[in-house]
């Protein structure tokens, strides 16, 4: 089978004209699956063992089938009446098995399905699940949003994966979420690749969630206006949810145990592996389009890869592209030379995304963020000391420093002048802007027991407050801001009259506080924050909590796993805490070396990474749109001059963060 998809793959269509006798039932699939779906043409190719590559093109070719009733009808209802002829065949196919009768069939494929239901134990389930789902698209509707859009891809591409499961007597419950995730991934990429078909035929299967968020009509679609960042957008959008059913699908791929206990070489492991040759199909157009920056109209989308059968093979003989379809994170371009502070991403009023990082080489940097996720260095300002803390302006026009030469200077982005604009006695440990309907100001928050609010105009702060012992963290968000101590004090403020001391909180943790974030409750209004500290803790508290004992909480994070036998762990510091702009889940970075996301409301972690560069993460940030998280893989100085690593070095990670932040559904 795999010479005869060779042969088939490299023929022309003029040789295929040139055949005028009538073709067999398989041949007939073979040429159905190789003109309309070739990748899967050429996956099907590969499945191991053999005798199941003949009952898996059938299956495909009833696919194409089906998929393209919509292109071969002028109205909805003739589309049903085929839909009809196909549910009745197959109805028919497995009473004929029932009563052991043989019934006349005038399809070539319906005959492949025939011999495929005969041989093999094969579900009527999945075959109407196939049928049924093509009803959706007949009368063109838009897909509301993405979660509609996935329900159909469920429904149209995931029972063909289910089938070719049962051919291979492979059907498990962690097989059948493998499935899952992979026809939603492959169908997210055909609904990329069939927009400019689709807009021909004055179609768009875009969810309109999406186009609403972009700012993009289904008329400029229909158009062709493929080109413009609004769109670019939309198509990271839809590739980066791909991407993340494309990781799920791997990673549930290795961590199968049955899977895992075969032996690499034996025909099982192959025949496991080539049910799932389309991971590869998906990483290759994920690769490509990423490096044309999501433009549809560059003319190499489309152009077929000559390696991609190679690729195809080797994978099913050894598996070594699997790992290189896991998402890997992009460094940042030109990062800081040494430890770095503060990251902090352009606001969501800016059209471009920005980073700006500080670090103690006593620079901040400015970074563009490309749609592919890579990174163009723009600018660099310096301060004579080491920079603590940065912020934005709410326009983005404006950048704001803190650091250690007891200064705080303004960044003019589209002048780039630098200047300064405040003083304390002591090092400024925080930094940031403040507007408000009647008012603008900048915060800081210094080592001297101050924190001063700025009119960038006037030399002298518009207020002063004295505190009690030096400030180590603090934020601000909408009309709250936070401040704590090195006396583990929590200060909350209101910002809305100006700034007046509104509350004094005591502390649920017992050690020295290292960072602080502002939460939200679903109006997007402050309503608490949370609060890390040196112990590898973090304190969830609500500022005006009817019960506070009940809905005010800590968890644990960023310690080792207990040794046995003393059961002794490490625990580590936690440096710095961000909270997703959309879903409201937060990450927790620490000394260990680790990033971890957890969801505060269901009070449950949802990922761990594993420790990055053998050196903690120093801070991190989250984009406006929540679709970027980037994190430092940064010295935090928790052991001194003495443990500071000349030869390691600083490095900015962006990964793309949407769905994993995405809060897990309840049970």
């Amino acid at each position: 089978m795999i010479i005869r998809c060779i042969r088939y793959a490299s023929s022309s269509s003029s040789i295929t004209k040139k055949i005028e006798k009538p073709v067999d039932d398989y041949t007939y699939c073979i040429n159905s699956v190789r003109k309309a779906d070739y990748e899967n043409f050429l996956c099907t190719g590969l499945l191991r063992p053999s005798l199941i590559q003949r009952p898996a093109m059938a299956i495909r070719a009833l696919n194409v089938e089906l998929a393209l009733i919509r292109d071969q009808v002028s109205n909805t209802q003739i589309g049903q009446m085929r839909l009809q002829f196909w549910r009745e065949t197959i109805d028919s196919i497995y009473s004929s098995l029932n009563e052991n009768t043989n019934r006349k069939i005038n399809h070539p494929v319906a005959r492949e399905i025939n011999l495929s239901i005969k041989y093999n134990q094969l579900s009527k389930l999945w075959f109407h699940r196939l049928i049924k789902s093509r009803e959706i698209t007949l009368n063109d509707m838009p897909f509301s949003d993405i979660e509609q859009l996935e329900n159909y891809l469920e429904q149209s591409i995931t029972p063909t994966y289910y089938l070719l499961l049962e051919l291979a007597k492979q059907r498990t419950l962690n097989a059948d979420h493998i499935a899952s995730h992979l026809g939603r991934s492959q169908g997210l990429i055909n609904i990329v690749r069939g927009i400019p078909y689709n807009a021909h035929k004055r179609r768009c299967l875009i969810p309109l969630s999406y186009l609403n968020e972009h700012k993009v009509s289904q008329q400029d679609i229909i158009n062709g206006q493929f080109s413009n960042e609004q769109f670019r957008q939309v198509i990271y959008q839809l590739c980066n949810r791909s991407c993340f059913h494309l990781q799920k699908t791997i990673e549930l791929f290795e961590q199968d145990k049955i899977f895992q206990k075969q032996s690499l070489f034996s025909s099982s492991t192959n025949s496991t592996r080539s049910l799932f040759l389309p991971i590869i199909v998906i990483y290759d157009y994920l690769k490509r389009i990423k490096n044309i920056d999501f433009d549809l109209t560059n003319k190499h989308i489309n152009e077929r890869n000559p390696w991609l059968i190679w690729n195809l093979y080797k994978y099913k003989m050894f598996g070594s592209t699997a790992a290189a379809a896991t998402q890997k994170d992009v460094e940042v371009a030109q990062p800081p030379d040494d430890a770095i502070s503060c990251m902090k991403f352009s606001p969501a009023s800016v059209p471009q995304t920005y980073l700006i990082a500080s670090s103690w080489a006593n620079d901040i940097r400015c970074w563009e963020i490309q749609a592919n996720g890579q990174s163009v260095a723009k600018a660099m300002q310096k301060h004579d000391a080491p920079i603590l803390s940065c912020c934005w302006s709410e326009d983005g026009s404006k950048v704001f420093t803190a650091g250690c030469d007891k200064t705080a200077k303004m960044w003019d982005l589209q002048a780039n002048t630098f200047v300064q604009i405040a003083a304390h006695d002591q090092p400024i440990r925080t930094i940031h802007y403040i507007q408000r309907p009647t008012y603008s100001c900048v915060m800081t928050g210094g080592w001297d027991r101050t924190v001063k609010f700025w009119d960038m105009r006037q030399a002298q702060p518009l207020k002063q407050l004295a505190l009690n012992e030096r400030v180590y963290a603090a934020d601000v968000l909408g009309p709250m801001a936070v401040i704590t101590t090195a006396d583990r004090a929590l200060q909350v403020y209101s910002l809305d009259q100006g700034p007046t001391e509104y509350k004094k909180m005591e502390s649920l943790l017992k050690y020295q506080h290292r960072c602080i974030s502002i939460f939200t409750d679903k109006s997007r209004n402050p309503n608490g924050f949370a609060v890390g500290s040196i112990e590898g803790r973090v304190a969830i508290m609500y500022v005006d909590t009817a019960n506070p004992s009940a809905d005010n909480f800590t968890f644990k994070c960023h310690r080792s796993t207990p040794a046995a036998p003393a059961n002794t762990q490490d625990i580590f510091s936690v440096n710095d805490i961000a909270f997703h702009p959309v879903h409201g889940t937060l990450a927790t970075v620490g000394s260990d070396g680790r990033y971890s996301f957890w969801d505060k409301d269901e009070r449950t972690k949802l990922k761990t990474s594993d420790v990055i560069n053998d050196q903690p993460v120093a801070c991190c940030s989250f984009d406006a749109r929540g679709q970027l998280f980037a994190y430092a893989s940064s010295y935090d100085w928790h052991k001194g001059h003495e443990g500071n690593s000349q030869t390691k070095k600083n490095t900015i990670f962006l990964r793309q963060c949407f769905e994993e932040m995405k809060p897990k559904p309840k049970r």
